[in-house]
């Protein structure tokens, strides 16, 4: 792996797994991980991969990050749903509805991801803090609607149990 992806998936871990409000609180972590960069790289890795700061319940500020990666020589094609396979909590069906819990602020890079598939079986999403609603086609093949979110949906989530569990329900809702 290279260097800048490398240091690119240091900061989502770091992001995904603390409350990181400042650039400065981020370097001293990157410093401490053995990643020694300087603040004006640092900003343009925050841009690539598409952090935003939102506001925490505790009054402060944090960094998260959008969910897709733009193309990019120097990332590898499979980082694009890293971020959001991360920040998926659970995905529940009804009817033509599918609905996607997120950590909070994660749901807008979820969103994004999801469209970004360009499923026929998907008319569009819409996203809060910490849900995404996905608007499934009438005739969409509800069988398939996993394979086709498996590149976005955590390791977890993909299990036998919960894969039975899901397909029990998309049967139900035929």
């Amino acid at each position: 792996m290279k260097k800048r992806q490398k240091r690119l998936t240091a900061i989502a871990d770091i992001l995904l797994n603390n409350i990181v409000g400042s650039q400065d609180e981020l370097l001293e972590l990157l410093l401490q991980g053995g990643y020694d960069v300087t603040q004006a790289t640092l900003s343009r890795d925050l841009k690539t991969l598409r952090t935003s700061k939102i506001p925490t319940e505790m009054g402060r500020y944090r960094y998260v990050m959008g969910g897709v990666l733009p193309p990019d020589k120097d990332v590898e094609k499979g980082a694009a749903g890293m971020v959001s396979r991360a920040a998926i909590e659970s995905v529940t069906m009804s009817g033509q509805l599918l609905v996607i819990r997120t950590r909070n602020g994660y749901a807008g890079g979820v969103a994004y991801d999801i469209d970004d598939l360009h499923s026929p079986y998907f008319m569009g999403t819409i996203a809060g803090a910490d849900t995404v609603f996905v608007a499934l086609t009438v005739d969409a093949p509800k069988s398939k609607i996993l394979s086709t979110l498996s590149s976005i949906l955590p390791e977890e989530l993909l299990s036998k149990r919960y894969d039975a569990h899901m397909r029990d329900k998309i049967i139900e809702n035929d």
